[in-house]
């Protein structure tokens, strides 16, 4: 389904207060905030629009990557825009992660803060020749197989008229640019292999949280874990702050022993949408 997507900055004198808002009463602050600059009552605003006049065919997507510890020791960690987030191995390689992990949620560098977010919880998806029809729920969004190889850029529908690669990349894109599930998670695949991690480095609570739990009856697809568990691979994920292809452009490098990066990858990945020139004025 086409989507368009239009982003809002504004700098001003005075707070916004959320105070824990989500959904529509968090726009309706953000609208308020916006009308009293359109009214005068807010002073001294700049101003950023960034909008897309085109459809995103693709749907919108947040760039993530993940680093991998295996068989570490010592100093470990993942390198972002140039800023090391680092912890002391220990235990294990899922301890290790998950010390990474909170390394880079811990870092107050203006590289890493508010822009990226980290997690070891995970699960995984492995597709052997998977049927249309087949049916995976995760964390309570149900995501489709559809035949070919087309996108039919349909909220939960994935291909599988490729190969196991092929389709576990489709599967990761349908969770990726989901409207509803990717509020919660984000997806990334090696080879046959669909990782999927929340974006919180722990499960979610309060009144609107998704169940901590994937599943799928067919015998196509090997769950590796019913529940979101700690893993030996830290998920990076862009936030809101760094949207669509804007989070493509952060890089990043494994540092340590037993430490790599998924896929070998030297940025984060998968972000779509928001590709426009942004527009800068004053109020």
């Amino acid at each position: 389904m086409a989507t368009y997507g239009t982003l809002i900055s504004l700098t001003h004198r005075t707070p916004t207060l959320i105070r824990g808002r989500r959904g529509r009463p968090m726009l309706r602050i953000a609208v308020n905030k916006m009308m009293a600059a359109l009214l005068g009552t807010e002073r001294g605003l700049n101003v950023t629009v960034q909008a897309s006049t085109t459809a995103l065919v693709t749907g919108m997507a947040q760039a993530c990557t993940a680093g991998i510890s295996s068989g570490g020791s010592g100093t470990i960690g993942m390198t972002i825009n140039g800023t090391l987030a680092s912890a002391t191995y220990a235990t294990s390689d899922v301890v290790a992660a998950g010390l990474v992990a909170a390394a880079i949620n811990a870092q107050t560098a203006n590289r890493i803060q508010f822009l990226v977010g980290s997690t070891n919880l995970k699960s995984s998806l492995t597709l052997a020749t998977v049927l249309a029809g087949t049916q995976i729920s995760i964390a309570g969004f149900i995501f489709t197989a559809i035949a070919g190889t087309t996108e039919s850029y349909k909220d939960g529908e994935f291909t599988i008229g490729g190969t196991d690669t092929q389709d576990a990349t489709s599967l990761c894109a349908a969770i990726n640019r989901h409207p509803a599930a990717s509020r919660f998670l984000f997806a990334l695949n090696e080879a046959d292999v669909a990782h999927v991690f929340p974006k919180s480095a722990a499960w979610f609570t309060g009144p609107d949280s998704p169940p901590n739990r994937v599943t799928c009856g067919a015998a196509t697809v090997t769950v590796g874990s019913a529940t979101f568990a700690a893993s030996a691979y830290y998920g990076v994920w862009a936030k809101g702050s760094a949207p669509g292809v804007v989070g493509n452009c952060f890089t990043v490098a494994a540092s340590g022993t037993g430490q790599s990066i998924e896929n070998s990858n030297t940025r984060l990945t998968r972000g779509l949408g928001l590709s426009a020139e942004p527009i800068t004025d004053t109020l």
